[in-house]
Parts: structure tokens; C-alpha cells; sequence
């Protein structure tokens, strides 16, 4: 998930009004010919319209308007990360398809995508996310369960990641729990206990698997603008069971 390169450049910033979920762009599924990424995110936010459906000709501004329309998070969720790719592609725009590469920030153990060694690392591996929701045993995903499919992940990674690769790969489970998140509450997530955060499977499944915005299943856009300081304690609280799990292992 490219959206995470450069998370920890956070700065605060002034609440900004909430999104209506009935303001929300329908999902159109997309054609062959349009530009995909290995992004679930950017992917949904293309095939809702907040992004060009075709996937083409992409800005950095572009990316955090979406973000912030979309999901009333705030637009440096895509802005650092799109500013990163564009200077590492040395592109002033891009194709969503540009991100699947190591300059664009593809990375290996993805949750959702096999490793480019296995020569297609763009499209969803279903298995893939299958285990990912089998990792718990009850209908939500949880810090635990997602810690176990991290070390799962890292684990079998050949060769071992680095540890970029690696604050990147939990990085990504922890953007996934803030997105998919079945709490919307007024404290900010970093006076929450983020150890108790949940995401419901059947919503998570919907949008890892169809890339769109699991709406039918009760997902709705943040209440109030979500920071990107609110990440690094749900990241913080999923390496903290990873560390706990490998030890009684």
C-alpha cells in the first residue's frame, strides 16, 4: 500500500468538516484497459470516481483531495506518499500501474498482493486475503490477528525484508484497522486503547477483494478528520504483539 511511505513526516492540523456517506461516488468497476495499482486504496478511490476511473494522469494533489473526500482523512495521507513515488518515478503525473514498481513503492509481503518474484504482483491474490481474515477466529479482525498474519508474512519472505520493508508491511496493516475500523468515536485514536481495535471481516473482505467502499456493510467515513499522527499508535500496538507473539512462540 504506497499510501504509507513517509506516514511518520506528521504535522497537526486544523479539523476540516465531515463527509456525508449518502456524498459518497458510486463504485464502478473497472475495465481491463484502466490503470490499476497493488494499492487497495488508490484502486477504490479510482473505481469511485474520486481518482480518473482510467487510472491515468495522476497528481499528488490529485490523490489528497481524493483521500480527504473520500474518507475524511486528511490529504497528507496521499499527498507525502504520491510527492515520494512521483520523485522516485521522476514523473510530474503518474499511472496508478507506475506504482507497481519498486520506485513507485511496491514492496514484498503485502497482505493483499504476491511478491513481484512471483512475477505478478498487481493482482489480488485472493488466498492471500483469505488467510488474512483466517488469522482470527471470530468475525473481526483484531491488533492480534493482524500481528499474526504479519509475522506469518514476514516469516516467509525470501529474502528476509529489511527493516524499511518492514515498517512499511506494518505500517500497511496498520492503515488498514484505521480504515476499517467499526469504532468512530470523538477522542482522538492516540488517548484510545488501540489494543481493542477492530474491523469487521465481512466489511474488510469487500474491500480488499472488490476495492470499493464497503458502505453495505456499515463502513462510513471517518466523523472527524482523521490525522496522520492517529496511525502510529494502532502501528505501535500491532509491532508491540508481533514482538509478543514471536516470544512465546
Amino acid at each position: 500500500m504506497q499510501l504509507l511511505v513517509f506516514l511518520a513526516l506528521v504535522t497537526a492540523c486544523a479539523a476540516s468538516p465531515i463527509v456525508s456517506q449518502a456524498a459518497l461516488k458510486p463504485y464502478v468497476k473497472p475495465k481491463s484497459t484502466d490503470s490499476r495499482s497493488p494499492c487497495p486504496m488508490l484502486n477504490t478511490l479510482a473505481n469511485h470516481g474520486y481518482l480518473p476511473h482510467n487510472g491515468r494522469n495522476i497528481t499528488a494533489q490529485d490523490i489528497g483531495d481524493a483521500i480527504f473526500a473520500s474518507t475524511n482523512w486528511h490529504a497528507d495521507f496521499g499527498l507525502f506518499p504520491a510527492n515520494g513515488a512521483l520523485t522516485n518515478l521522476g514523473k510530474s503525473t503518474l499511472d496508478l500501474a507506475d506504482l507497481n514498481s519498486t520506485p513507485g513503492g511496491e514492496h514484498p509481503a503485502s497482505l493483499t498482493r504476491k511478491d513481484a518474484s512471483s512475477g505478478d504482483s498487481n493482482t489480488i491474490d485472493t488466498a492471500r486475503v483469505t488467510q488474512l481474515l483466517a488469522d482470527s477466529r471470530t468475525s473481526f479482525l483484531t491488533i492480534d490477528s493482524v500481528a499474526k498474519t504479519r509475522n506469518r508474512l514476514d516469516k516467509s519472505s525470501n529474502p528476509p525484508l529489511t527493516s524499511a520493508e518492514l515498517g512499511v508491511a506494518q505500517g500497511e496493516a496498520a492503515l488498514m484497522m484505521l480504515l476499517m475500523r467499526d469504532t468512530y468515536v470523538s477522542l482522538p485514536t492516540n488517548e484510545q486503547d488501540v489494543s481493542t481495535l477492530r474491523a469487521p471481516k465481512e466489511r474488510t473482505k469487500v474491500w480488499l477483494l472488490e476495492e470499493k467502499f464497503p458502505t453495505a456493510q456499515g463502513w462510513k467515513p471517518a466523523e472527524e478528520v482523521v490525522q496522520i499522527a492517529d496511525l502510529g499508535p494502532i502501528n505501535d500496538a500491532i509491532v508491540a504483539s508481533q514482538d509478543a507473539q514471536r516470544g512465546s512462540s
